[in-house]
């Protein structure tokens, strides 16, 4: 009989997560809805997935969970989660037969977790490492709702070199590198602000934290475990989970043959509106070549689904927020809770407008989702007829011969370089010193541009010479769903 000793109580609930079971589990199905609108279904092999309260980051992890449903034969889930207060130099899977939270118990892998500790000498069963660890804690109650069924392997990692990365990684591959098996690591990315020790830049901080981040990132995606350590080395970007990321990549260049999509990122800062102390979320998906599912950057859309009712809705709420604009009225608002659930998710979009002839009268938008999609277009509408800069404000003897395009924008990815680069699927963004510019997908195409001179262009609208793209430059991509109240084939650049 299993005892109460044997059982590791939960320690976070009611702080980082509800201690209400009800309350808990329509937290974690109300992440899991957003997570899943709209994504084609493939069967990961791994997650990578944040675990702060669930307030900041729930949302991210439930875009990886989301991806996880009860009948992929997943049986057990190995949970690599870094320790926060244990210093060691090990990692642990504790010597539990359960970890209890709100929903109930979740059995440990008994056998498995010794069967780890007898072979290999850097995996031990301390059960202080587990003791007061939110890491590894704050997973289960996703992992008890996406697969209520599944046993456990708790692993709490110490600070490893990458030598012994490289060895708990070959154990762990040999054990535990099963059909039957999901592989979840537990990270935060960059902890930036003077409480954390961590100021490498104090102007431009949102872009040059997501920059940091997406260099981390890049290296986990490419599957490269000796680029994302010294990447890490080079920057010290204080990514807690470093060492369970490392465990994971070393374990995949062993496996082959797997690939790795980001599916999102955020930061708290965005989230909360202060940057001075900001933590940075990420979830991505290991998956096998040949299953289909979702594509993150990689897709041609943006892992929501807008039928042609959500669509004609946006267009109205944008053509209705200028012409109230225009007669000096303020806009009546919807309620989130009469619109498409689709409409009050997070997302990031553009509004463009053009002239009946084809050129371009204003686009205005954001790259990154801090508000609900019907929200954004809301306040970007609003913009691109008054605030563009390259153009006086829209006058009312224009409003009715305006046409009106939305484009709604995945999360941007970084590139190597202009290779990476789709004609017509993406988007695109540089950056060089303190400037920037984007060019929406369908910029080049009406433009009738290759990929050097969209570059050129770009650059151009930056304010930099039209080579400037071609050394010391940021390339990012993007793609949307662009659809508008009239299809046209031509126009000015946005």
């Amino acid at each position: 009989m299993t005892t109460e000793s044997d059982i590791r109580a939960a320690v976070v609930a009611g702080t980082f997560y509800p201690s209400d079971s009800s309350s808990l589990q329509a937290a974690v199905c109300s992440h899991l809805r957003g997570a899943t609108e709209g994504i084609a279904e493939k069967r990961p092999r791994a997650l990578i997935v944040p675990h702060a309260g669930y307030t900041y980051s729930g949302s991210t992890a439930g875009r990886g969970y989301g991806l996880v449903s009860d009948d992929a034969g997943f049986e057990r889930v190995v949970v690599l989660a870094p320790s926060h207060r244990t210093s060691m130099r090990t990692v642990s899977v504790g010597a539990y037969d359960a970890f209890a939270t709100p929903l109930g118990d979740v059995p440990v892998d008994v056998a498995a977790c010794r069967g780890l500790a007898a072979g290999c000498a850097l995996v031990t069963s301390r059960t202080d490492a587990h003791a007061s660890e939110h890491a590894l804690e704050v997973q289960l109650p996703f992992i008890q709702t996406v697969l209520p069924a599944a046993r456990l392997v708790p692993m709490v990692c110490g600070q490893l070199d990458l030598a012994q990365v490289r060895e708990v990684a070959t154990a762990l591959v040999q054990d535990l590198w099963q059909n039957n098996t999901l592989w979840v690591v537990s990270t935060d990315f960059t902890h930036f602000g003077s409480s954390f020790r961590y100021t490498p830049f104090h102007d431009e901080v949102p872009r040059r934290l997501e920059e940091l981040d997406q260099g981390a990132i890049d290296c986990i995606r490419r599957q490269d475990c000796q680029a994302f350590w010294d990447y890490v080395e080079r920057t010290q970007t204080t990514i807690c989970g470093r060492v369970p990321i490392a465990i994971l990549l070393a374990a995949l260049e062993q496996v082959g043959g797997t690939e790795c999509a980001l599916l999102e990122y955020t930061t708290s800062g965005r989230l909360s509106g202060d940057f001075s102390h900001s933590v940075s979320y990420a979830a991505l998906a290991v998956t096998e070549p040949g299953e289909d599912g979702p594509q993150a950057e990689e897709s041609e859309e943006t892992g929501m689904v807008l039928n042609a009712s959500d669509r004609k809705v946006l267009l109205a709420l944008a053509r209705d927020t200028i012409a109230t604009a225009l007669r000096g009225e303020t806009l009546d608002e919807p309620s989130p809770g009469g619109l498409p659930d689709v409409l009050t998710i997070d997302a990031a979009c553009f509004v463009t407008l053009h002239t009946n002839k084809g050129r371009l009268r204003g686009c205005i938008g954001h790259l990154e989702a801090s508000e609900p999609l019907f929200q954004n277009v809301i306040n970007n509408a609003r913009s691109a007829a008054f605030r563009d800069y390259r153009f006086s404000p829209l006058t009312e003897a224009e409003f009715d011969d305006i046409d009106i395009e939305i484009s709604v924008l995945t999360p941007s990815c970084r590139i190597p370089g202009i290779d990476s680069f789709e004609l017509g699927r993406h988007g695109i963004i540089l950056t060089k010193g303190g400037a920037r510019a984007v060019f929406l997908p369908q910029v080049a195409p009406e433009q009738k541009w290759d990929k050097e001179t969209t570059l050129r262009h770009l650059a151009m609208k930056a304010g930099l010479g039209s080579d400037a793209w071609r050394e010391g430059a940021e390339l990012a991509v993007f793609e949307a769903i662009v659809f508008g109240e009239l299809e046209r084939g031509n126009g000015e650049p946005a």
